[in-house]
């Protein structure tokens, strides 16, 4: 879909538009172990009308085994089949490189359970003669493995990454994710290495392996779900249950925008109309975006707003008009719909 179109319309509700959604978890379907509000409810319609669900994950520090656990404990049976995990699509990424492959291994049981699933033997120094090195994520990773890291990728083993996470957020704050410690290798030794997880192919092939089309990607992340939703000519559909926010969303670069928004999982039993341009303004569902000066502006419909999944529409206008004119200011439409959002 053109990017200038997004965020799209759509007449028929997206449970029934896709066959298969290849959705991620923490800020879409749970956080922590909480389940999102309405999030399990809507999961369990969109299998019941014949959606296909697999879960996404850049964790690479559980299995799919107790990925699937913790979904099922908040409501939504899930099996190991139904989840794919950065370490799994690392491994299978590696095997496919070098089926049988000695890999130099950084990670927990997680990645070592992902690594013998595909045939792979798991060593640990360097000078074990790796064919490749494959890095994941553990909370006791360590200098010195790090080190074997560096040491096996200097000598030109090649290099493969689970996820490239800057950061991850714990109880104490946000703490270094697996691709800091990535980070701290390659300016080490000056290689790069390929990622596997979300936004990059990998994780993709393997879903897409599982599930037939047409798929649709969810996520409330634009750096990973969407970006690889893009990266892989996949439509998607962004959440505002997580880390994203509208202002997020409004300063989103081209390969960052969704093809549709929604408040929450919910959005997948809503039909939606069109954004309209009629060659100076925004319209949708009577909220109109127009051009004041140098920003936009956003006017309310007549009438009573009675939700904020009307509200929903405004921000899908603003959205469209911003993108379509990068050059005007958005702080006066984003205001009026923050306070709108608020009277709800």
């Amino acid at each position: 879909m053109p990017q200038e179109q997004r965020p799209a319309g759509t007449q028929l509700p997206l449970a029934q538009r896709f066959a298969s959604a290849l959705i991620d978890l923490d800020g879409v379907v749970y956080h922590g172990t909480a389940p999102v509000d309405g999030a399990v409810d809507a999961l369990a319609a969109a299998r019941s009308a014949g959606l296909r669900t697999l879960f996404l994950t850049n964790n690479a520090s559980r299995t799919p085994h107790e990925v699937a656990a913790l979904v099922t404990e908040i409501g939504l049976p899930t099996t190991a089949r139904d989840v794919v995990t950065s370490a799994h699509a690392a491994a299978a990424l590696a095997a496919r490189r070098i089926p049988g492959a000695r890999a130099l291994m950084v990670g927990g049981l997680a990645m070592k359970t992902a690594l013998s699933a595909h045939g792979l033997t798991p060593v640990h120094k360097a000078d074990d003669d790796p064919d490749l090195v494959v890095q994941g994520f553990a909370p006791d990773v360590d200098w010195r493995q790090l080190a074997e890291v560096a040491y096996a990728v200097g000598r030109g083993v090649p290099w493969i990454v689970t996820n490239s996470d800057i950061a991850v957020p714990r109880e104490g704050g946000i703490a270094p994710g697996n691709g800091a410690l990535a980070e701290a290798v390659r300016l080490a030794t000056g290689a790069t290495p390929d990622f596997a997880g979300k936004p990059y192919e990998p994780i993709y092939r393997e879903a897409l392996s599982r599930t037939s089309g047409p798929h649709l990607v969810i996520g409330d992340s634009l750096d990973t779900d969407i970006a690889g939703g893009n990266r892989m000519g996949l439509p998607s559909l962004l959440v505002l249950t997580g880390i994203t926010s509208l202002r997020d969303l409004v300063a989103a670069p081209p390969s960052h925008r969704p093809t549709y928004v929604g408040l929450d999982l919910q959005e997948l039993f809503h039909t939606r109309e069109s954004v309209t341009y009629d060659g100076s303004r925004w319209i949708c569902a009577g909220w109109v975006v127009s051009a004041s000066g140098h920003d936009l502006t956003l006017q309310p419909p007549n009438g009573d707003i009675a939700t904020r999944r009307q509200l929903l529409d405004a921000a899908r206008a603003l959205c469209q008009a911003a993108w379509a004119r990068p050059d005007m200011g958005t702080s006066q439409a984003l205001a009026t719909w923050q306070n709108w959002t608020h009277l709800r």
